[in-house]
C-alpha cells in the first residue's frame, strides 16, 4: 500500500527546509528571482542542480541528499569555534529579498527583512512538535538579543539536518498517540477502545462509556466524571461521583483527572478545606502540571493568589504561574493577569483582556465591550458583546447579555442606528436572570412595574414577585438592594391604592 507523506510547505506547522524556501520568496521583493533554485544554490553553494530535485525536498517527499547535508555537518563544526561560518551564506539570502546587489553594503543584524524571516520561522518552530522547548527558547533569545546571524544559522542546521522528512501520514497517527500517551500508564488499546465507541455510538454510548470505566479505562472513566460534574447524567452535579471517576482516571496517570480532582477540593464543591484534603489537591495538582495540563499550572496560580493551604500568599508566584499558563494560550491565565493590576494599571489590564478576548474568551470579550463602551466607542463596544454571547451556552458571560439588553436593545442606540427592540432586551435581561445576574434581575423588576403600573397586568404580578423571591435568594442580596424592592413596591401601592405587605 503506498504510503501518503505530508507536505512541509503549504502551512505553518513545520519548521522545514520547505517552510524557509517558501516564505524566503514570499519576502522577496522580486518573487522571479527569488526561485527555489536560486535559494538553493545560494544555501549549498553550488550552480549544478536539478529542479526537480529542489521540488521535492521543498515539497518533503524526500529527503535532503547526504552530500549536501554533508556541507551543513561541516558548517556546524566550523559555527562551534566562529559563529560567523555562514555569514556571506547569509548575506546573499538578504540580497534575494531585498534586492540588492552590492554585498558589501549589508549589515545582517540590522537587516528589517531577515529580522522577519526568523520571527515567521520562529513563530513556526512553536507549532512543531519536533522542534524542543530548548531550540525554540534559545531561537527566542537570539532574537531578542537581535542576534540575527545566530538565529538564522540555527534555523538552518535545524531544517537541514535535524528536521526529519518525508514524514508519513501513518507514522505520524503513530507519533501523536505516543505523545498523548507519554508519562501516562494509559495503553494504546485503552485509547483505541475508547475512541471506536466515542466516534461510532450514540444511543448505546453511556451504557459502553460505563462498560469500559468498570474497566478501568482512563478516558471513559475521565468522560463520565465531566458528566457527573456538569449535571449531565442525573440531570443535576454529583460531586463525589464525579471525584469517584476522576480518582480512578488518574490512577493512569490521566493528567486532566488530576487537575479536576484538585479543582473539586479548591473550589469547595468536595471536602471543608481541611488541611489533610488541600494537600491532596494541591499534590494532584503538581502531578497534573509535570503530566502537561495547562489548566493546572493556572489553578496553582489561584492557589498563590488566595493563598490557600499549604501554600503562603505569595503574589509573584501568582503571577509567575499565571504568565506561564497565558504562554501556552490559557486565556483564563490572561484573564487573571488583568485582575491582578486592573486596580492599579486599568490600562494594563485591558492588554491582558485583548489577548484573552483574541482567544474567543466571553468574559474578556464583555470587559472590553464595557471599556469600549465607557470610552464611548459603541460600534465596537456593539461587535464584543456580540462575540461574547456567540459562544457555547455553558461559556457564556450572562454580563454581555445585561449589557447588550440594557444599552442596546431597551431602548435602541442612536450612536449606532440600532433600533429600540424590547422583546429581543427582555428575551436578553431573561438570559442573564438565568444565569443568576442580579443586575439583570433588578432591571427586569423595574421594567415589570413601570409595565405593570401602566396596563395592571396580573401575568406581570407575577412575574413581578417571583423576581423579588429571585433577588432576594441571590448572595449579593444587601439593604440597599431590598430598598429597590421597596420603592418599586412603593410605587405600585401608591397607584393602586392597596396594601402590599410581602416584603419581608
Amino acid at each position: 500500500m503506498k504510503k501518503n507523506y505530508i507536505k512541509l510547505n503549504i502551512d505553518d506547522n513545520h519548521l522545514s527546509f520547505g517552510n524557509l524556501c517558501r516564505l524566503i520568496k514570499s519576502l522577496s521583493k522580486n518573487k522571479s528571482s527569488a526561485m527555489q533554485g536560486e535559494i538553493f544554490s545560494i544555501l549549498f553553494n553550488t550552480d549544478i542542480v536539478n529542479d526537480t530535485t529542489v521540488n521535492n525536498y521543498c515539497v518533503g517527499v524526500r529527503g535532503i541528499n547526504d552530500t549536501y547535508k554533508q556541507v551543513y555537518l561541516n558548517y556546524r563544526k566550523k559555527y562551534e569555534k566562529d559563529e560567523n561560518i555562514l555569514k556571506p551564506t547569509i548575506t546573499r539570502i538578504i540580497s534575494i529579498m531585498d534586492g540588492i546587489i552590492q554585498l558589501d553594503n549589508i549589515d545582517i543584524n540590522k537587516s528589517t527583512s531577515l529580522k522577519l524571516l526568523c520571527n515567521k520561522l520562529y513563530n513556526i518552530s512553536k507549532n512543531d512538535k519536533s522542534c524542543s522547548e530548548e531550540f525554540t527558547n534559545n531561537l527566542r533569545d537570539s532574537l531578542e538579543d537581535n542576534n540575527l546571524i545566530k538565529a538564522f544559522s540555527e534555523i538552518l542546521f535545524f531544517c537541514i539536518l535535524d528536521k526529519k522528512q518525508p514524514i508519513y501520514e501513518s507514522e505520524l497517527k503513530v507519533e501523536i498517540i505516543e505523545t498523548v500517551l507519554n508519562d501516562t500508564n494509559i495503553s494504546a488499546s485503552d485509547l483505541q477502545k475508547y475512541l471506536n465507541i466515542k466516534l461510532s455510538e450514540e444511543v448505546n454510548f453511556n451504557i459502553n462509556l460505563k462498560r469500559l470505566s468498570e474497566g478501568g479505562n482512563a478516558y471513559a472513566c475521565f468522560e463520565l466524571g465531566m458528566q457527573e460534574f456538569k449535571g449531565y447524567y442525573a440531570g443535576y452535579p454529583r460531586y463525589m461521583e464525579a471525584l469517584k471517576y476522576f480518582k480512578e482516571a488518574s490512577k493512569s496517570n490521566h493528567a486532566q483527572s488530576y487537575y479536576m480532582i484538585a479543582r473539586l477540593y479548591y473550589t469547595g464543591l468536595i471536602g471543608n478545606y481541611e488541611k489533610e484534603e488541600l494537600e491532596y489537591a494541591f499534590d494532584c495538582l503538581n502531578k497534573s502540571i509535570k503530566l502537561g495540563c495547562v489548566t493546572a499550572i493556572n489553578l496553582k496560580g489561584l492557589f498563590y493568589l488566595k493563598g490557600l493551604h499549604p501554600i503562603k500568599k505569595d503574589l509573584k508566584q501568582a503571577k509567575k504561574y499565571f504568565e506561564e499558563a497565558a504562554s501556552k494560550d490559557y486565556s483564563y491565565a490572561y484573564n487573571n493577569l488583568g485582575l491582578m493590576i486592573e486596580k492599579t494599571n486599568y490600562e494594563g489590564a485591558i492588554k491582558y483582556y485583548k489577548k484573552s478576548a483574541e482567544l474567543g474568551d466571553a468574559w474578556a470579550l464583555n470587559r472590553l465591550g464595557e471599556y469600549y463602551r465607557n470610552n464611548k466607542d459603541y460600534e465596537t463596544a456593539f461587535k464584543c458583546y456580540l462575540q461574547s454571547i456567540d459562544v457555547p451556552y455553558e461559556n457564556i458571560c450572562a454580563y454581555a447579555y445585561y449589557n447588550l439588553a440594557k444599552y442596546y436593545y431597551l431602548n435602541g442606540n442612536t450612536y449606532i442606528s440600532l433600533s429600540k427592540d424590547e422583546n429581543k432586551a427582555i428575551e436578553y435581561f431573561e438570559i442573564a436572570v438565568r444565569h443568576n445576574n442580579l443586575d439583570a434581575m433588578i432591571e427586569l423588576l423595574n421594567y415589570y412595574t413601570k409595565k405593570y403600573l401602566l396596563n395592571k397586568n396580573d401575568s406581570l404580578w407575577e412575574d413581578i414577585n417571583s423576581l423579588v423571591k429571585l433577588i432576594e435568594k441571590n448572595e449579593k442580596y444587601d439593604s440597599n438592594i431590598k430598598k429597590i424592592i421597596e420603592d418599586n413596591f412603593r410605587k405600585i401601592k401608591e397607584e393602586n391604592n392597596i396594601d402590599l405587605n410581602i416584603i419581608k
